[in-house]
């Protein structure tokens, strides 16, 4: 299954957002990275469709890097 959540920096600048893809829900999703402003709140830096393989990769390389959950809810323009 795709991985979904939130996962924030040590540093609290930026967010990494895990979304399914409607269409694909098991297969395929979008990865979102957030620039967090004091000011502005949150900039999107970039957002990319990737297969449920590197998803999983990519969660997990974060996780170990010492990126967090971040469970607080955060709205999306």
């Amino acid at each position: 299954m795709y991985p979904e959540g939130t996962l924030i920096d040590s540093k609290y600048k930026t967010l990494v957002v895990f979304e399914k893809d409607l269409n694909n829900p098991d297969n395929e999703g979008f990865i979102c990275f957030w620039k967090v402003k004091k000011t502005f709140g949150k900039q999107l830096i970039f957002k990319k469709r990737l297969s449920k393989e590197k998803a999983l990769d990519k969660y997990k390389n974060l996780i170990k890097d010492g990126w967090k959950n971040d469970n607080s809810i955060f709205e999306v323009a």
